[in-house]
């Protein structure tokens, strides 16, 4: 493969998944050997124009999963697809430490512009859980549970350690010269092993893993600038004691607090690395399910967080966006500019299982309903009722984020978040974006391209087409006509 050296350089101001990017990795070597000189190549174009909802709707419609195919742009655009997803290889790009494979920065560009030409505006996903090995043997370069396993090598510790910062700010750098920041409509900002905020893990050999005792978490050895180290360090979660004396709930909601806004720091330092690379568009928090609840919470924090209430892993992955999502609206909040792109939450959970269990309860609780962003969503005992899209969107409406969400994938389809608790390919086509109206969001991305090109019933390219014209004239829509830009 073609590789070139593209220069190391501080950012300076002015300018999901694990399949996907194998699929990219692979494809990436058709095009080895193309002409290519070094700084931001001479053949992309401008910013592409804002890509916005059709008219008559606040609602625009995309596709996760995307490699925006010339086979299959032309019926995406005919079908209203205003948005692709596509995910980058950290690993294909930087394969040797400062060394950048070309080729695949060509193909890359190649495809954005077969989606320009349809059209589409293409979402990037950054590739931060698909780092090439050398990263996550930097120093920290790999997250450490309480048992001493060293969490998912492609998903390396940019929350504690600086030097893995310090190659994805280099990473980025060279990404923008070689393919373009700006080339994005939007990018995918996310910590965990899908590109969702949260630690992305790994496997255990101890039970409730938390991945946060590596040197810099726990001493500070290498921390990251603006890090925290741990307010209780060699505390273990589900400990009686620390240093001697017994352990208080007060004390174990600090050290959780700290582990939960430790994973949001990283996603705002993420933004903004981003936006003094130079790039000003939309940026999209994808969030995995309804992480913690309140009451969960709680029950957790008096038992020392020794596993009790932890219904799906959220709190070892840190998840409790009603702290979180303020917190990352309100620290960018003091560096985001006038005529920058919005900030989304996006709820990758639209008609998940918990959707399935709410939509049976009488009155049903699966959708949003006018009123939720005013409700206690602390101590009110309802929201426990309420489906995954309902809290989040809630949640970021009461954060000041823009909204928009993706359905859970097919659960016929491995890796996604569809489950046999989920409906069907077909039935998430007619619920999931029917949510997204009705919640107010300004994007509804379909998991996964794939799948509209497949055979499954009722869920593919003409479907979503006919379910894009319905969203064109539903008199229920929102009232507002927000653009997503």
């Amino acid at each position: 493969m073609a590789r070139h050296d593209l220069g190391r350089r501080a950012p300076g101001r002015g300018r999901r998944r694990n399949a996907l990017a194998l699929v990219v990795t692979v494809l990436a070597a058709a095009a080895a050997g193309a002409a290519i000189v070094s700084g931001r190549p001479a053949d992309v174009p401008g910013s592409p124009d804002p890509v916005v909802a059709d008219a008559g709707t606040g609602l625009a419609f995309g596709v996760l999963g995307s490699r925006c195919d010339p086979e299959r742009v032309d019926a995406l655009s005919e079908a209203g697809v205003r948005y692709a997803e596509m995910g980058l290889s950290w690993a294909s790009f930087e394969p040797v430490p400062g060394e950048y494979d070309l080729g695949y920065a060509a193909y890359v560009r190649r495809h954005i512009d077969e989606c320009d030409r349809a059209g589409i505006g293409v979402v990037f996903t950054l590739g931060l859980h698909s780092a090439p090995g050398w990263v996550a043997e930097l120093p920290g370069g790999a997250y450490v549970n309480q048992h001493g396993d060293r969490g998912d090598r492609y998903a390396p510790n940019v929350v504690f350690s600086q030097a893995v910062r310090d190659a994805v700010a280099e990473y980025l750098a060279a990404l923008d010269r070689a393919v373009g920041l700006d080339r994005a409509a939007a990018i995918r900002v996310g910590t965990g092993i899908h590109g969702e905020l949260g630690y992305p893990g790994g496997e255990s050999s101890g039970y409730n893993p938390f991945w946060a005792f590596d040197a810099a978490a726990q001493e500070g050895v290498g921390l990251a600038d603006g890090a925290e180290p741990s307010p209780l360090p060699g505390w273990i979660p589900g400990s009686s004691a620390w240093n001697g004396t017994e352990v208080g709930t007060e004390q174990v909601r600090e050290w959780y607090r700290w582990y939960s806004r430790s994973v949001a720091d990283a996603v705002i330092w993420v933004v903004r690395t981003l936006r003094d690379q130079g790039y000003e568009r939309d940026i999209h928090f994808p969030l995995a399910g309804r992480g913690a609840l309140p009451a969960d919470l709680e029950a957790a924090l008096a038992a020392r967080m020794d596993g009790t209430a932890d219904r799906d892993g959220s709190f070892e992955q840190g998840l409790f966006y009603p702290e979180q999502l303020p917190h990352i609206a309100g620290s960018l909040a003091s560096t985001e500019q006038p005529g920058w792109g919005s900030l989304y939450a996006d709820s990758s959970s639209v008609d998940d299982a918990t959707a399935v269990t709410a939509r049976q309860l009488d009155p049903p609780q699966d959708s949003c309903r006018p009123g939720d962003a005013d409700r206690d969503l602390l101590t009110e005992p309802d929201v426990g009722q309420w489906s995954s899209v309902r809290w989040t969107m809630a949640n970021a409406r009461t954060a000041g984020l823009g909204l928009m969400g993706e359905n859970p994938g097919s659960p016929d389809t491995p890796r996604t978040g569809g489950n046999d608790l989920t409906d069907s390919a077909g039935e998430q086509m007619d619920h999931a974006p029917r949510y997204a109206l009705e919640c107010g969001m300004s994007l509804f991305m379909w998991a996964f391209e794939d799948d509209l090109f497949g055979e499954r019933p009722g869920a593919g390219i003409d479907d979503y087409a006919a379910r894009i014209r319905a969203a064109r004239s539903d008199e229920r829509r929102p009232g507002r006509k927000g653009t997503h830009r």
